[in-house]
């Protein structure tokens, strides 16, 4: 088997041009392939980026019933021992406190449903980040501020600016009446469209005042060091804080976009077999053209006494070495234009950023460098680049000697 390999290593270096254009087609393959994957998963991590990563948080600690009911009532006791319980898992390195609730917006003349959140001003800044989206006005300087941040969509239908104010009107905790008055201090822009045009954000305290809930929160988001994890850590959650508690992931509390992921993803799986078979047509040309090059030195080495076994072998074998170099400097080459994109998205033009607030993502082009990109494709192009060398392999078996001899 040895003495094979080593004629293979030989037919490669005999005629380098050859065999540069064979890597090169393959190396062509694996960048295609990784690219158009990176850009899909790249899509939907902006998604989940969007609405999850900007907003509700990977996962959600709840009292029991409140994700269904979405009711102030349900709302939990913030209880020393329950952010122990969160902080003692492994993965979990801080909580943020939340009070959502929903609430009638106006200013003098016009009226809108929005999204309340009353927030921790310190521990916000691992989800929204308040402070760093603004886009007029300041950032609160404490969590009873009697004050407002709203988001920029929401600030141009209501009218309002820095030093307006917002009149907000709304039910409060076991149907108390929760209105208030309170200037607004800011502006801050979500990528998603939907979520652009309803938040307000209160200082938390403020916001437990205005809806007589003292000391309680509708949710406590946990901070994980480890998102991919995070199955592993709702299950622990789930298990040390008890029945009194619902703890969620990102998937059950937003399904639609888990479903609308699976559409794409299939969708994406057709256009990528597109590809796929592209790419075998491209490599098979290749292989044809150094093939038919090749069938008077086949017919030769036959002649001379090589058995076909042997030949089939070697050629097989060079085959394969030409084809692990292919895949190789695809990698290689990937890497570096993924990562080029990954820091520089692409923004897409004016004519395609309505249809991207359609589906509630940013017009922005997103790659993914997520590792599973690279071992895939990878091992789907060289199986494909495999497959198709094995015509050489055919012909040998079935070379007519005299014909070929003859050229």
């Amino acid at each position: 088997m040895l003495t094979f390999v080593r004629l293979a290593l030989r037919n490669i270096f005999r005629n380098r041009g050859r065999t540069f254009i064979t890597i090169a087609a393959v190396a062509l393959a694996v960048l295609l392939a990784l690219t158009m994957r990176s850009m899909q998963y790249g899509a939907y991590g902006n998604m989940i980026k969007n609405v999850v990563g900007f907003y509700t948080g990977y996962a959600k600690v709840n009292a029991k019933g409140f994700w269904e009911e979405k009711s102030l009532d349900l709302a939990l006791l913030d209880e020393p021992s329950v952010r122990e319980k969160i902080l003692a898992h492994p993965n979990v390195i801080d909580l943020v406190p939340r009070l959502e609730t929903g609430a009638l917006a106006a200013s003098e003349d016009v009226t809108k449903g929005s999204i309340v959140t009353g927030i921790d001003i310190e521990k916000e800044k691992y989800i929204v980040d308040v402070e760093n989206k603004m886009q007029t006005g300041k950032y609160f300087s404490s969590n009873n501020e009697q004050s407002v941040i709203i988001s920029e969509g929401l600030a141009k239908f209501l009218k309002l600016g820095v030093g307006d104010t917002l009149v907000l009107l709304s039910q409060g905790f076991r149907a108390t009446s929760a209105s208030g008055k309170y200037p607004v201090i800011g502006t801050m822009r979500f990528g998603s469209p939907d979520l652009n045009g309803n938040m307000v954000f209160l200082p938390i305290e403020t916001a437990q005042y205005m809806y007589a809930a003292e000391e309680r929160l509708t949710s406590i988001v946990p901070i994980m060091s480890n998102i991919r994890k995070l199955d592993q850590t709702v299950m622990d959650l789930k298990s040390s804080l008890g029945e009194e508690y619902e703890v969620l992931g990102w998937n059950e509390m937003i399904p639609e976009l888990v479903q609308l992921i699976e559409a794409d993803n299939k969708g994406g799986m057709i256009f990528l077999s597109i590809l796929y078979i592209i790419i075998s047509f491209g490599i098979f040309g290749t292989i044809l053209m150094m093939t038919t090059e090749r069938l008077y030195e086949f017919a030769v080495l036959i002649s001379i006494g090589m058995k076909r076994l042997k030949l089939m072998i070697v050629v097989f074998l060079e085959a394969l070495f030409i084809n692990f170099l292919g895949v190789i400097a695809g990698c290689i080459i990937g890497v570096p234009v993924l990562v080029y994109f990954y820091f520089n998205p692409i923004h897409l033009g004016e004519d395609l950023s309505d249809l991207s607030e359609q589906y509630n993502i940013e017009p922005v082009l997103n790659f993914s460098l997520n590792p599973e990109i690279f071992y895939s494709q990878a091992i789907l192009v060289f199986i494909i680049a495999v497959l198709v060398t094995l015509y050489p392999v055919w012909k040998i078996k079935t070379l007519d000697l005299i014909n070929a001899l003859r050229g």
